[in-house]
């Protein structure tokens, strides 16, 4: 799944908020306060949707009146998010196979203040499909394209199918017996069924967003045996996490080769069970000689990049985004993890949020997204490489990292 667009109204600082070219690989930028922590919470919000559930994933946020802006009266919250789920599936019928791939997926609700109860009820909720049939047209054509419409009405669900002629197939075909029967709980959205789910392979994609904000301190203690695999969004269960990697030799050769590349002198790791109870991180270097340096007496810089290389190619997530990424790293080391996010940017999407001026420098500026805040206090993103005065700087050999350090990439 890779995000398209992203379009946002009366959410948080934010009075508008419009991306409609969101890449592979994006590098957020901007003033402290400016809205970039904001920004990331709009995605924050979609995942604990599809995982707990609109009325948790409101709470999560504070209340409604946190999720929306105070600069605003109160007036409608609405999010739409466009994105490309990469999926084909081909359909047995009697009739014959017939190959169905889908393009784009437009998701969008809107949540209606009311000042009563919970504070708010869905106005709208709906997810728009546009697909194609390649192969009916016949060969060298281009294939023929349909959309359809899934929308939450009251908690009923309506599903309607446009397909062009020469597509012979029905809406029931499509939708399962059992998913036609579902209707939702008051105040709940479509993202937090299982129209969701049956529509992406039997997984909610939403739920494979992860937003990292890693605290080297916390795998340096003593970690407990009984945790998930899964990597904390803090990078406190390190421990664990590499364990089961190391139990794996090649996943442990990849995760090591990586991990040399960016640190020549790492040697080996290895996880010591402490009575069966807990675990600790040991780590060799070529300094060390054959003594492992235990997880205390690590550099937190070494921490995070471990935990980065983790984030970037062991964990199994469509959306990767990571806060400060270059904290406790050495700037000569900056350019080596950018390139290999941008690697990893190849099989999944991700989004830093930073100030770090090697970030800027080694990214490039048509990865570069600016967050400001206008004269009215209301945040809004653009992408500097599109202005035209930043092109002619860039043009007479200013590089984008001098504009970002004298403040020039609003302009």
């Amino acid at each position: 799944m890779i995000i398209k667009e992203l379009h946002a109204s009366n959410f948080k600082s934010f009075e508008r908020l419009g991306l409609t070219d969101l890449s592979r690989f994006s590098v957020l930028i901007g003033a402290n306060s400016s809205g970039k922590s904001n920004f990331l919470q709009v995605f924050r919000f979609l995942k604990d949707i599809s995982r707990d559930g609109l009325r948790n994933a409101v709470s999560m946020q504070g209340g409604i009146d946190y999720l929306r802006n105070a600069k605003l009266p109160p007036h409608d919250i609405s999010i739409r998010v466009v994105y490309d789920p990469e999926l084909e599936i081909t359909m047995h019928r009697k009739s014959g196979p017939l190959r169905i791939r889908y393009r784009k997926f437009a998701y969008e609700f809107t949540l209606e203040l009311t000042g009563k109860g919970q504070g708010y009820r869905i106005k709208s909720d709906r997810l728009e499909k546009e697909m194609e049939f390649p192969g009916i047209a016949g060969k060298g054509k281009a294939p023929l394209k349909g959309k359809s419409l899934l929308e939450n009405s009251g908690g009923k669900i309506n599903y309607t199918l446009n397909v062009p002629r020469g597509v012979k197939i029905a809406a029931d075909e499509v939708v399962s017996p059992f998913l036609k029967e579902e209707s939702l709980p008051e105040n709940s959205l479509l993202l937090e069924s299982s129209y969701f789910s049956f529509f992406h392979r039997f997984e909610k994609f939403f739920d494979k967003i992860a937003i990292y904000d890693f605290d080297p301190k916390l795998p340096k203690r003593i970690a407990a045996v009984r945790a998930k695999v899964e990597l904390d969004e803090n990078g406190g269960n390190l421990a664990v996490v590499l364990r089961d990697i190391l139990q794996d030799p090649e996943r442990k050769r990849k995760f090591s080769n990586l991990l040399k590349d960016l640190l020549p002198f790492f040697e080996d790791l290895e996880i010591e069970d402490l009575t069966g109870k807990s675990l600790i991180l040991k780590l060799r270097e070529f300094y060390s000689g054959n003594r492992f340096i235990p997880s205390p007496f690590i550099s937190d810089g070494t921490i995070n990049l471990i935990n980065s290389i983790i984030a970037l190619y062991f964990e199994d997530k469509s959306l990767i985004i990571i806060e400060e990424p270059e904290r406790y790293i050495h700037p000569a080391l900056i350019p080596k993890l950018v390139d290999m996010m941008k690697d990893a940017a190849r099989k999944k999407q991700i989004i830093l949020s930073t100030h770090n001026v090697e970030i800027v420098k080694s990214a490039g500026p048509d990865d570069i997204y600016l967050v400001s805040r206008g004269e009215g206090g209301f945040s809004y993103i653009t992408r500097p490489y599109e202005k035209e005065e930043v092109r002619t700087f860039l043009a007479n050999n200013i590089n984008i990292e001098d504009l970002y350090t004298k403040d020039l990439l609003g302009i």
